[in-house]
Formats: structure tokens, C-alpha cells, sequence
């Protein structure tokens, strides 16, 4: 057999010429240095079957050292015949794994919330509803990563995500409103909703350990909000108001006073529908919350109710008329809620907690005026500055003469009424503009019958709330020079006229 490439193929040369073909000449190569070898990893055990050709048949023939016979233990073992349908399948088994422990996983989060009968992550109504909406045309898919962050359950997304992932419902189909409410419907069937919004007698123990156990405010939210639509859950709840209380005062300081108000509220408005007991303690807090909020109108009935469980004290009495004067008469443009920027409805919803006084009804309601004793000057003082900073002079006149008649036995009469023409004049230091109310016509007009004259006082209110409403102004004066002596030796004298029809020209005459 002749090799290719032998020189029995090329033709032959002349003696005398010196030329060469190309094939015999020889070119000089860069040489390789040499390397030692890296030792990496070891061959593989098994090699791809291949066709051996012809001249690798005659190169072993010939005993060429490049060919040599098949060594399994430098060559490695040859694979079987169905190793390429097992390649094939390996990306296949792969998904099939991958599919199998996120089930799992799935799985094992709904048996976990599944096993507590009081867990917050059970799906309720709202959360189908919020499913829904999330799919709009208006709103990101569920699958965005800012809407299913499990760790921001802040926010309504945030605890939606975390409900989806507590009760097992794959990420895969969150993207199709119909599948992910089919599958929630199917866990709340399988799980038995029923039963957990009506817990019995005998859960009250589990309920309170719920309350001690979970620390987050939408926890919380969520588990009153689930209970409270039946009977039963409004019974347990009652029950629990000391539990409630112990566990919103925990959570203050961390959360939004209106989400907190908005559930006081909730659990107020259900425990009324069904005739139970809110404890005094969430009655304090509602309270507490409303004025910080303020929320006036809210405040008003939180403090109704209190009235009927206990007494209140003076100090408590000192902090409702301080918060309302430093926070609820000014008004906050930055607040987006219209309760609170509005400031006709908030000056007169105040005017009422002050006086008891509510257009459209014949009998007074409970009001601070009803709850501030005579003797305690201090807070009769800022009860004073309050109606002073309205504009309600019809309603000082009424005031000032209950308290004279009231206090003809008691001692320091003067005093007392030397603290109420400065808590007057202390009002109309900080908003001067409150004098300009004096230009109006309807100014000097009055009764002398305390209903209508506070009908009239509400009426200037509601006229004149943006003027009533202006920032403090911080330079206060309280020295006693002689211009101050005077003012208060005037305010004093118009007060004290017995009738005030003629005392109302003269304080219209004092402040212009």
C-alpha cells in the first residue's frame, strides 16, 4: 500500500536545476517553549462513541506510535447506548425537581399557617378582592418583585404577597387573576374559613396568645378584621379588651395614628351593633388617638362614652384642653385628610366638644364644659383660651357669669377672675387677627339665652374659620406694665355687666 505524500508521487527534478516544488520546501516555525503540564481535573469515564475510518485502520497497521489499541484505563469506558436519551432528559428532570420542591415548599407554608386556627396569613375576603384589583389594566402585575416583597409587609402589596406565600400558591400563576382566586378559594375550602370566624368559648386562650404573640400592626389589623364580622368573634373581642389594649400599646409608637384610629373605630362601630362592652382603656386610647389625629368629631364620642364607664380626673381633663389648643386649632395644610385641613369643620366640631353645643339638637351632649370644676383654675384657664382663640365671646359672657354665681362662697373670686381676662388676653396675643372679628355687624348681636347665643358663635366661626385658623404668633407678653393692667381692668368690667346686650357693644368698642 503507498502512504500519501511519499516521494515515489512527485515528479522528478533535473540534475542541474536547483529549483524545488513547494511540497519540499521546508519553513521555519517560531519555537514553542516548553510547558510543564497543569494537572486539572481527571479524564472523563466516559467518551462519545465514534466511526473509526479507514486510515486510522492502516496507521495502526502500520505501527504508528499516534495509534495505538483501546486502553480502558487511559481511555476511559465507552458509553451505552442510551446515554444520549439520558443527556437529552437531564434538563427535563431537572424541571421536573425544581417543580417538585417548589411544591413542596408550598406545601409546607400552607400546613404551617393551616395549623394555627388564629394566624394573621389566612386569606379573607379582602385579600381576594386585592388579588382582583391587582390584575387591572391600571395597575403592575402581581409578579412585579415591588408588589410580592415578602419582607415589606408595610404596605397593602407588601402583606398580599405574604399571604399568597404563606398559603402555598405558586409564584408561576400570579400573573392570571382567574387561576390565583381559584387557587385561594381551593386553600380556604381546604383549610375550612367557616370555623375561624367564629371562634369559640374555648379559643379565647388561643385568641390572647395570638395577640401576645404577633408584634407587627397588620398582623394584628388583620385578625381583629377576619374575627369581627360575626357575633362570636365580637364576643371574643369584647372579652379580650384588656389583651387589645396591652397589645395597640405596644405597637404606638411604631404606627400610623390614623391606621390605629381607623381599628378603634372598626371595633367601636361593631361592639355598638352588637350591644357589648368596650373596656375604658381602648376608650382612652380612641380618645387619645382621635386628638393627636384630630380628629374632633371622633374625640367627642370616644369622650362621651368614657363619661358613662368612669370618672374622669383632672389631669385627664388638663391633657384633652392643652392637645386641643396646641394641635387642633391651627391649621395644617400639609395634611392630605380634609378633617384635617378643612378648618370650618374642625373650629366648629370643636366648639361643640367645648360647649355641648350640636346644631340640629334640642339636648346638650357631653362636653368639657360639663367636666371642668370651678376650682381647678388651671384647667378652667386653658378652657378659657380655647374659647377666646374661636372667637366665642357670646359663650365667655355665659361662662364668666355661671362661674361668679356658682363661686360666690368660695374664696379668691378675684384671682379666679383675674386668670380668666388673662386667659383672654393670652388668646388674643397669639392671634391678633381675632380682633378683626369686631368689624362685623353681626358682632354685638345676642340673646342673653345660652343655646342661641352659641348658635350665634358657631355661625361667626364657621364665617370667619381660615382667620381663626392662622399660626400662633410666638411673642407672648406677660409682664405687667401698664397698658396690660389697663386691657385687663377693661375686659374685666365688660364681663362682669349683667346683661349682654350692652356687654357686647363695649367688647366690640375694646378690641377695634
Amino acid at each position: 500500500m503507498q502512504r500519501l505524500g511519499s516521494p515515489s508521487v512527485f515528479p522528478a527534478l533535473p540534475g542541474a536545476s536547483t529549483q524545488l516544488w513547494k511540497c519540499q520546501t521546508r519553513y521555519r516555525h517560531p519555537r514553542r517553549w516548553w510547558r510543564p503540564r497543569k494537572w486539572g481535573p481527571r479524564r472523563r469515564d466516559a467518551w462519545p462513541t465514534f466511526e473509526i475510518s479507514d486510515l486510522l485502520l492502516d496507521l495502526d497497521a502500520e505501527g504508528v506510535k499516534g495509534v495505538r489499541a483501546f486502553d480502558s484505563q487511559l481511555d476511559g469506558v465507552p458509553e451505552s447506548a442510551s446515554a444520549l436519551e439520558k443527556r437529552k432528559l437531564r434538563p427535563i428532570k431537572a424541571r421536573v425537581a425544581e417543580f417538585e420542591k417548589g411544591y413542596e415548599e408550598c406545601q409546607s407554608s400552607f400546613q404551617t399557617v393551616s395549623a394555627d386556627k388564629f394566624h394573621p396569613l389566612h386569606i379573607s375576603d379582602f385579600d381576594l378582592l386585592a388579588a382582583t384589583l391587582f390584575d387591572s389594566p391600571d395597575t403592575r402585575k402581581m409578579t412585579d418583585g415591588s408588589l410580592c416583597d415578602v419582607n415589606d409587609t408595610a404596605t397593602h402589596a407588601g402583606m398580599l404577597g405574604s399571604v399568597l406565600d404563606g398559603n402555598g400558591i405558586p409564584r408561576t400563576i400570579r400573573n392570571n387573576t382567574s387561576k390565583t382566586t381559584t387557587y385561594m378559594l381551593h386553600r380556604r375550602r381546604v383549610h375550612g374559613e367557616s370555623r375561624i370566624l367564629s371562634p369559640d368559648s374555648d379559643d379565647q386562650v388561643l385568641l390572647s396568645l395570638a395577640f401576645s404573640r404577633y408584634a407587627t400592626f397588620r398582623e394584628i389589623d388583620r385578625l381583629i378584621t377576619r374575627i369581627i364580622h360575626t357575633p362570636e368573634g365580637c364576643r371574643t373581642l369584647s372579652t379580650l379588651s384588656d389583651e387589645l389594649y396591652l397589645s395597640f400599646k405596644r405597637l404606638v409608637p411604631e404606627v400610623d395614628p390614623l391606621q390605629l384610629l381607623s381599628l378603634l373605630n372598626n371595633l367601636l362601630i361593631n361592639f355598638d351593633r352588637h350591644g357589648l362592652h368596650m373596656s375604658s382603656k381602648l376608650l382612652s386610647l380612641g380618645l387619645w388617638t382621635s386628638l393627636k389625629c384630630q380628629a374632633i368629631s371622633t374625640a367627642h364620642q370616644y369622650l362621651e362614652r368614657k363619661c358613662k364607664c368612669e370618672y374622669l380626673d383632672k389631669r385627664t381633663i388638663h391633657y384633652i384642653l392643652n392637645t386641643l389648643l396646641q394641635t387642633s386649632i391651627t391649621s395644617n395644610r400639609s395634611s392630605p385628610h380634609e378633617f384635617q385641613s378643612n378648618s370650618t369643620t374642625r373650629l366648629t366640631t370643636l366648639f361643640s366638644l367645648l360647649t355641648g353645643y350640636v346644631p340640629g339638637e334640642n339636648q346638650p351632649t357631653v362636653s368639657l364644659q360639663s367636666l371642668i370644676s370651678h376650682k381647678r383654675v388651671k384647667s378652667l384657664c386653658l378652657y378659657i383660651e380655647c374659647l377666646a382663640r374661636l372667637g366665642a365671646f357670646r359663650t365667655l359672657w355665659h361662662q364668666w357669669h355661671a362661674i361668679e354665681s356658682a363661686s360666690q362662697a368660695m374664696d379668691g373670686i378675684r384671682e379666679l377672675n383675674s386668670g380668666f381676662v388673662s386667659a383672654i388676653l393670652e388668646a388674643l396675643d397669639k392671634n391678633r387677627n381675632v380682633r378683626t372679628l369686631a368689624r362685623s355687624l353681626e358682632f354685638a348681636n345676642a340673646t342673653g339665652q345660652f343655646r342661641e347665643d352659641c348658635q350665634l358663635d358657631m355661625l361667626a366661626i364657621s364665617k370667619s374659620a381660615d382667620i381663626l385658623a392662622l399660626p400662633e404668633n410666638n411673642k407672648e407678653n406677660h409682664d405687667p406694665t401698664p397698658d396690660r393692667i389697663r386691657q385687663q381692668e377693661e375686659l374685666y368690667q365688660i364681663f362682669r355687666e349683667k346683661q349682654i346686650q350692652k356687654a357686647m357693644p363695649a367688647l366690640q368698642a375694646f378690641l377695634i
